[in-house]
């Protein structure tokens, strides 16, 4: 009898049957106590031939944070938490770039955090008006800046013209410069609305006022390139400079400061870097890499950049976050 079937009797006939389908049956019968089995053990996976668990995934910087630490320390001691700060972390701080193609986020409380410059300011220089605002960080170090300009010998001449500007203003500056220069000069000199600095309530623009009432434009020399110079010790950047139009679509504007922090601005200044180029610089620290440190006139700092906005905190200690309104957080820590 051939060996791939079986005989029996039936009502005195002999029938042939195959046996594949029993082994189909028995099969699949044996897999399904194997999940069973697997299930009633929790679900374990299976180990490799040689007995390893399988290796684990790559660490993520966009999410993924089930798969990361949640505490680590930096290699300079600073302890930190995995923390999830949540969307917005991307599009606040004092570092968020903000041009004609990365448009600014308007949050919906930013009026209530705004200053009245002309009602907090110094005796060191003078405001245009009570519409110009800021915010305190803002305010705070351009009074110290125009207080040391004076008392190293600046004279009180310097007039702050331009603050915090909303979307509808900034469209009738735009429209306004289009119609008394043309297109093409508005597109070089005033940014589009969403597009201006100026939304961000962290810019100044300066001209001069003379105690005989003449005024002039801001060129930031003479006397006053002691600001421009300076002004990175404040934390204040010069933001639109000769050489940089390519990249920033703004022409030169001596008299268009930005406040980004003092390290990072002394760190951006050092390099030679507009706040385009800085940016993309400050991608080359992240967490779990190399990090940034800046010796500044604060003191000593140490900076990381995170993807996303799932981020190592430090669990003490003097530290900021701020966003990059592109695609991910800088934490800045100071250490000395």
């Amino acid at each position: 009898m051939n060996k791939h079937y079986r005989y029996r009797r039936r009502r005195g006939r002999g029938v042939y049957i195959s046996p594949l389908p029993l082994l189909a049956v028995g099969a699949l019968a044996v897999v399904l106590g194997v999940f069973l089995v697997s299930r009633a053990l929790g679900g374990a996976e299976p180990e490799s031939p040689d007995g390893a668990q399988p290796p684990e995934p790559p660490v993520s910087q966009d999410g993924g944070g089930a798969d990361r630490p949640r505490q680590l320390t930096t290699a300079s001691g600073i302890a930190c938490t995995l923390t999830e700060l949540g969307e917005e972390a991307v599009y606040t701080g004092d570092l968020i770039l903000v041009n004609n193609w990365t448009p600014f986020h308007f949050p919906a409380d930013q009026a209530s955090q705004l200053m009245c410059v002309l009602e907090n300011k110094s005796g060191s220089y003078y405001v245009r008006d009570a519409t110009v605002y800021l915010l305190p960080q803002a305010l705070d170090a351009l009074n110290r800046m125009l207080d040391d300009f004076q008392s190293q010998g600046g004279s009180k001449s310097v007039n702050v013209v331009a603050g915090h500007r909303t979307a509808e203003f900034q469209q009738h500056l735009f429209d306004q410069s289009v119609e008394r220069n043309g297109q093409e000069h508005a597109e070089k000199y005033v940014a589009k609305p969403g597009g201006s600095e100026h939304h961000t309530g962290l810019v100044v623009d300066f001209s001069l006022f003379y105690s005989d009432g003449s005024s002039a434009e801001y060129n930031g020399s003479g006397e006053y390139a002691w600001i421009n110079a300076n002004c990175r010790n404040y934390g204040y950047v010069v933001r639109y400079e000769t050489g940089k139009e390519a990249l920033t679509g703004i022409w030169d504007e001596p008299w268009h400061f930005r406040y980004i922090g003092v390290p990072h601005a002394a760190q951006a200044a050092e390099q030679g870097l507009c706040l385009e180029e800085y940016i993309d610089y400050l991608k080359q620290f992240p967490f779990e890499g190399e990090h940034l440190t800046i010796q500044c006139a604060e003191g000593t700092y140490e900076a990381w950049y995170t993807r996303g906005t799932e981020v190592y905190l430090p669990d003490s200690g003097e530290y900021a976050v701020s966003g990059n309104n592109v695609d991910g957080v800088i934490v800045t820590c100071k250490i000395g």
